[in-house]
C-alpha cells in the first residue's frame, strides 16, 4: 500500500490555528509582567538591530540587544531611565568598556563595548586605573557617587572588547537576581515586517535501537519555501523507528538588510499536540552554558551551522522551554505518521510554519553497536576517573550531557612535545564545564624546566594552549573540550614591536605611544609601562595585538625615557626602553 505524504487541508489547517491561537496567548501573558513606558531608547537613532535575545554565540546564548550605530563610533549613549552608576567594567575582552546603572524600581540596565565614558565617568575610571595599575578593571560603586537621570549622556557607542563592528550592547537584568531579561519586553520597538527564515531542520535517533531511514545517523533536510510556508526540499517520506528528536535551523531577518538575527519563539508540535515550546524572555548565568546540549554542537563546530534541538538532553537545565512534552522525544514505534510543524515567530509576531511528516516503522531495523575498540561508558550523572599510559582524567558529574562511549589513544607526533601526545573521546561532544586532565612527561625534565611547561591541545596543525601547573609529577590542565593533548615548553619571551616609536623620536606630533606584543605559545599575562619611573596607562587591543598610551598630563613636554616590561603566561620576559621627546 502506497502512504502518501502530503497532509489533508482541512487537517492542516486546523493545526496552524490551533498552534499559532496558543503561541499567542502565552506570548502575550509574557509581556504583560514588566513596564513599559519606564526606559527609554538609549540611543538617538531608531532602533535598528544586529543582534536579538536569546541568540545563540559561541557557548552562550546572548543576553541583550545589539543595537546598530549606523556602522560608526562615538553615538551618544543615554541613561535609560533614573539611578546611579553601580558598576564600571573595562577589559580587553567581552563587553570591552561596559557601564552598569541600577534603577530604583529593580532593574539594571548594561551598556557595552563604548568607546569612551562621559568626563564624570572618564576621569573616575582614570583614577582607578592609576591607582591600581591596571588597564582592566571592574569597579562597584554606591548609590551616592555618580547618580544620573534618565536621558543624560553617560557614554559614546564603540566596538571595545569582543564587539566585531560597531554597535551598543544593551541589557536589562533584574537586580535581586541578575539574570538577564529580553529588553523587547519593555516596550522596546523596532520596524520588522519580516518573518522568519528556516534553512531546515533535522532528525535524531536518541538511543541504541533508533533509526532515521534505517541508518542510525542524523538526518538533515533543507527547508525551500513554497507559497506561504516552508516544507522540506523533498517530498520523500522519512522512515523512523525508536526515540526520535528533531532540531531546526532558523534566524530572523528582521527590517531588511539587519543580518541574520535568532528568533523569539520556536514551537514544535505533533499532530497538533504540543512537543517543545521555547520563547526568549530571560536567561539565567547560572545555567546559559548549557547552550552547548541546546544546539547540535558537532553542526556548529564542523560545519558552522546552528541547529537548535527541540527536545532536552539528559542533563539540560536551561529555563528557555515553556512546555515540553516527555523531554521533547517522539516515541515512534507503532506504525502511526506523525504529521509534525513548527512554527517560529519573532517579537513583533511575525511567524513562520514547516509542517513535515515522520513514518514510523513496525519494526526495528537497524540497532547501533559501538565499533570502537577499548571504549567504555561515561555516565553524565557520575565523576569519571580515567588512567590511561601516563595520562590522569577526572571528569565531574554533570560535566557531558548525557551517557556516552568513551575512548582514548596514545601516538607521537612531530610536534616539539614533551609527551605522547593522548587523543580522548569525540571532540565533538558538547560539555557545560571543564574538566581536569594531568600528563607525565614521557622523559624526566629538570625541576627549573618545569615552570616552562604548559598543555597544549592539538587540532591538526593548530595549537592551542591551555597553561598548566605541575602537580606531582604531572603536568595538570582544565580543558573545556575533548581532543587531543600533549606537554610543550614556552621557552621563548613575548616579542615587542614599536610601532611609531623609535630612539630619541621627537613625539611632539603624535597623539599616541602604539607598540605591538604578541607571544608565540602561552600568551601574555600582563605588561606594565613607566615615563621616567612613572606608570603609565597603556591600553590593550588584542584584535591588533596593540598596547597604546595617549598622550595626557602624565607626561609633559621634555625628554623622557619609556621602559616597557611584557611578561608572558609562564614567566618569560620582555623588556623595551628607548628615550624620546615631545
Amino acid at each position: 500500500m502506497k502512504i502518501s505524504t502530503k497532509l489533508p487541508i482541512i487537517h492542516l489547517k486546523s493545526i496552524i490555528f490551533t498552534t499559532i491561537v496558543a503561541l499567542s496567548a502565552i506570548n502575550s501573558t509574557a509581556q504583560d509582567k514588566y513596564p513599559k513606558d519606564y526606559f527609554r531608547n538609549p540611543l538617538d537613532v531608531p532602533i535598528t538591530l544586529a543582534g536579538t535575545f536569546g541568540e545563540i554565540r559561541s557557548n552562550h546564548f546572548h543576553t541583550g540587544l545589539d543595537m546598530k550605530t549606523e556602522e560608526r563610533e562615538g553615538l551618544i549613549v543615554h541613561a535609560a531611565a533614573d539611578g546611579y552608576v553601580s558598576r564600571i567594567n573595562v577589559s580587553p575582552y567581552g563587553y570591552g568598556n561596559a557601564l552598569y546603572i541600577t534603577h530604583p524600581n529593580g532593574y539594571v540596565t548594561v551598556y557595552g563595548h563604548l568607546s569612551r565614558y562621559n568626563d564624570i565617568i572618564q576621569k573616575y575610571v582614570r583614577k582607578k586605573q592609576y591607582e591600581k595599575q591596571r588597564f582592566s578593571i571592574d569597579v562597584y560603586l554606591t548609590a551616592t557617587e555618580i547618580p544620573v537621570k534618565k536621558g543624560d549622556t553617560v557614554a559614546y557607542s564603540g566596538s571595545t572588547g569582543g564587539a566585531e563592528g560597531p554597535h551598543l550592547h544593551f541589557e536589562i537584568r533584574d537586580e535581586k537576581t541578575e539574570d538577564p531579561l529580553n529588553p523587547m519586553l519593555f516596550g522596546f520597538t523596532t520596524v520588522d515586517h519580516e518573518a522568519p527564515v528556516i534553512r531546515g531542520f533535522c532528525i535524531y535517533p536518541l538511543n541504541d535501537s533508533s533509526n532515521v531511514n534505517g541508518k542510525h545517523v542524523p538526518l538533515w533536510i533543507p527547508a525551500v519555501r513554497r507559497e506561504k510556508e516552508y516544507r522540506p526540499e523533498t517530498d520523500s517520506m522519512v522512515k523512523v523507528y525508536g526515540k526520535i528528536g528533531v532540531g531546526v535551523s532558523t534566524y530572523d531577518m528582521g527590517e531588511v538588510g539587519t543580518g541574520h538575527n535568532g528568533p523569539y519563539a520556536q514551537l514544535l508540535t505533533d499532530g497538533g499536540d504540543t512537543v517543545y515550546f521555547s520563547k526568549m524572555d530571560e536567561l539565567s548565568f547560572g545555567s546559559i552554558h548549557y547552550v552547548n546540549g541546546h544546539v547540535d554542537y558537532k553542526a556548529y563546530k564542523k560545519e558552522s551551522r546552528t541547529i537548535e534541538h527541540s527536545f532536552q538532553t539528559d542533563n539540560d537545565a536551561l529555563g528557555i522551554y515553556k512546555k515540553i512534552s516527555h523531554r521533547g522525544r517522539i516515541a515512534c514505534t507503532k506504525g502511526q505518521t506523525h504529521h509534525m510543524q513548527y512554527v517560529i515567530s519573532d517579537f513583533n509576531g511575525n511567524k513562520t510554519t514547516l509542517p513535515f511528516t515522520l513514518q514510523s516503522e513496525d519494526k526495528i531495523g537497524t540497532v547501533y553497536h559501538d565499533s570502537l575498540p577499548g571504549s567504555i561508558m561515561l555516565h553524565w550523572k557520575k565523576d569519571f576517573d580515567y588512567e590511561y599510559k601516563g595520562m590522569l582524567l577526572h571528569i565531574p558529574e554533570k560535566v557531558v550531557f548525557e551517557d556516552m562511549r568513551f575512548h582514548c589513544t596514545t601516538d607521537t607526533t612531530s610536534l616539539h612535545v614533551y609527551s605522547s601526545v593522548y587523543t580522548i573521546g569525540d571532540k565533538y561532544a558538547p560539555m557545560n564545564n571543564t574538566y581536569i586532565i594531568s600528563i607525565k612527561p614521557s622523559a624526566p625534565i629538570p625541576d627549573t624546566l618545569w615552570k616552562k611547561g604548559v598543555v597544549v591541545q592539538i587540532d591538526g596543525k593548530h595549537v592551542s594552549c591551555l597553561g598548566g601547573t605541575f602537580e606531582k609529577g604531572y603536568m595538570v590542565a582544565h580543558p573545556k573540550t575533548f581532543g587531543s593533548f600533549a606537554i610543550m615548553m614556552d621557552n621563548i619571551r613575548p616579542t615587542v614591536e614599536p610601532i611609531n616609536i623609535y630612539k630619541n623620536k621627537d613625539m611632539s606630533k603624535s597623539s599616541a605611544i602604539e607598540i605591538k606584543i604578541t607571544d608565540n605559545l602561552s600568551g601574555i599575562a600582563n605588561y606594565s609601562a613607566f615615563v621616567d619611573g612613572h606608570w603609565i596607562l597603556m591600553e590593550f587591543n588584542p584584535k591588533r595585538d596593540m598596547i597604546y598610551y595617549t598622550f595626557d598630563e602624565h607626561v609633559g613636554p621634555g625628554k623622557h625615557h619609556l621602559k616597557l616590561i611584557v611578561v608572558d603566561n609562564v614567566g618569560n620576559t620582555n623588556t623595551y626602553e628607548t628615550n624620546f621627546s615631545r
